[in-house]
């Protein structure tokens, strides 16, 4: 049933005629024109006034293209507009437009058709119905640019990189170009924030970036993807070799000391340059090739650069498969442990060294990259525990089976050392197997102990107050030894193998572990000396005051089983 209108609201009803006239007369925020079928403006509302600035009397008759800017003119887009809505009955319109004045401002707006009043196939003329949306154009923008821009320096950013990277690969296809991606590593920036505080960080990463924009060509594209990690895109390059002649440029450039407030920082970068097409041709294999020649850059020593080679690919298959090993290793319990005793002047075996054994490909590599690769995936906190509740076990074991007077020596490394949970997991072992700390005796490299020290750690003192026994091993292999002996707690060094080489038979081989010998004597430190492998060593060893061996003479590493029958067969 329909309800009749009331007659106060009969009476309000407009014509479609006054209708237009109010909405011509009052509407102020649309602008509402018609034009005729050659494009001539007819009419012209309040919004059109307002918005484009021209009264009635000086647009009418003008041609509606007069509102475009020149480069839609010269394209013919006022034209083309009309015809669309023409043939489509309707034409969007959302491009920038012109005041009277030459102003621009952004136009969202649609152009219809007005049909004939006759019902001919030619229309009357065309309604155009538009809007000033400059302001929200301009934020939309902004959003945009800021979402393809690194805020903190100015350049462009992961995802504008990533973009960009695709595109420019395409192009250089195309083109039949080289494309060079420089992968860019700041060396000792997170020193600068540990030391200065993150603002002066962020004011380095600003400098670095203009510095890199100076060496950098106006169309090579240069990215920020994080952190201290930056890009280069070099288009156009001549010849691959034209990544080494950039990258000095950017080793001498980003090389020059930073002045950061009162302090003159100096830092260096690793680079990894990778080649399109002659590397890879798809986007996210030249970014992994890229980024294998810059670990290799970092591996060697930093303040270089590396291009990607079939050898580094090689190399990181084979870690990739390493990886898988090491895990499967370690959740399959397949690791083990072998003993290797050391003995003192009369023979008495008075410690066993627990030593890491893997199978397969893992164990035919040095121990020393197996415990890195753990360090690598995460895997070391996990491995030290395994090794140290192993060799406690073991400990405890010959111990109920009479043997006494004996240690276990366990190695560990500094990024071990500086697990937050390293103390509290050797404490649950301790009180597991009913040990004392002076059952056993931690060893660390001087490399370490070193690192530890200049990473301000305490571990090192920590152990010393709890009882554990500390060696310094490999020693005389490091770069500032002595000046630590000094003040790090270990109570043994153990001489490394390589000063024995020439020994007894070369004088000054022979000056060198005597002089050793004696210091540590004169600091209060025992000696073990690794590597030992003839009776004449031993002997001048003995004489050179040095009474406590291990090597080969003695023993090889040991299984456990063998370990033990060793022990026994001793104390008989």
């Amino acid at each position: 049933m329909t309800t009749p209108l009331l007659p106060s609201v009969m009476a309000s009803c407009l014509t479609s005629e006054q209708l237009l006239r109010h909405l011509y007369l009052n509407l102020r925020d649309y602008a509402i024109l018609t034009v005729d079928p050659q494009g001539l403006i007819t009419s012209w509302n309040l919004g059109a006034e307002l918005i484009f600035g021209y009264a009635p009397d000086d647009i009418i008759g003008q041609h509606v293209a007069c509102l475009f800017t020149r480069e839609d003119r010269d394209q013919g887009v006022p034209w083309q507009e009309l015809r669309s809505a023409r043939e489509w009955h309707r034409a969007a319109d959302y491009r920038w437009h012109v005041r009277r004045g030459g102003a621009l401002f952004w136009a969202d707006g649609v152009t219809t058709v007005m049909p004939d009043a006759d019902g001919g196939g030619e229309p009357a003329g065309y309604l155009k119905i538009l809007r000033d949306v400059t302001t929200s154009k301009r934020a939309q923008d902004e959003i945009r640019r800021l979402a393809t821009i690194d805020v903190l320096t100015g350049l462009a950013n992961r995802a504008a990189f990533d973009a960009r990277r695709a595109e420019l690969i395409s192009f250089a296809e195309r083109g039949n170009q080289l494309l060079l991606l420089l992968l860019i590593d700041l060396d000792r920036f997170k020193q600068v924030n540990d030391e200065l505080g993150h603002q002066a960080g962020d004011l380095l990463l600003q400098l670095v970036a203009q510095r890199m924009r100076s060496v950098c060509r106006e169309s090579d594209f240069v990215a920020r993807l994080g952190g201290d990690e930056f890009a280069l895109m070099h288009l156009h390059a001549p010849s691959p070799a034209s990544g080494g002649v950039l990258a000095e440029k950017l080793l001498a450039e980003l090389a020059r000391p930073f002045q950061i407030a009162d302090h003159a920082v100096q830092i260096s970068a690793s680079i990894g340059i990778a080649v399109c097409p002659l590397d890879a041709n798809l986007p996210e294999s030249l970014l992994r090739k890229a980024d294998l020649a810059l670990y290799h850059a970092k591996q060697s020593g930093r303040n270089c650069y590396h291009f990607y080679t079939a050898e580094l690919d090689r190399i990181a298959h084979r870690k990739n498969a390493d990886h898988t090993e090491m895990r499967q290793l370690m959740h399959g319990h397949r690791c083990a442990l072998a003993y290797q005793p050391i003995v003192d002047a009369n023979s008495n075996t008075i410690a066993m060294e627990a030593l890491l054994r893997l199978p397969g490909h893992l164990g035919q590599q040095p121990v020393e990259y197996a415990v890195g690769l753990a360090a690598e995936m995460g895997l070391l906190p996990q491995l030290g525990c395994w090794v140290t509740r192993q060799a406690f076990a073991q400990l405890r074991q010959w111990m109920d089976q009479g043997v006494h007077d004996l240690r276990v020596c366990v190695n560990t490394c500094a990024k071990e050392l500086l697990d937050d949970s390293y103390l509290d997991q050797l404490d649950s072992a301790l009180a597991e197997y009913g040990l004392r700390a002076g059952d056993i005796e931690i060893e660390l490299t001087e490399r370490d102990a070193i690192a530890l020290e200049q990473n301000g750690s305490k571990i090192v003192d920590q152990l010393h107050a709890r009882g554990f026994r500390l060696s310094l091993d490999d020693f005389g292999t490091g770069y500032s030894s002595l000046s630590y002996l000094r003040t790090l707690p270990v109570t043994t060094i153990k001489l490394d193998k390589s000063f024995l080489r020439d020994v007894p038979d070369n004088a000054d081989a022979n000056a060198v572990v005597r002089t050793v010998i004696l210091l540590a004597s004169e600091l209060r430190l025992s000696v073990i000396a690794e590597g030992v492998e003839s009776t004449a060593q031993a002997d001048f060893l003995s004489d050179a005051g040095c009474g406590v061996f291990q090597g080969f003479l003695y023993a090889r590493p040991l299984s456990a089983a063998d370990a033990t029958a060793w022990l026994q067969q001793r104390a008989v």
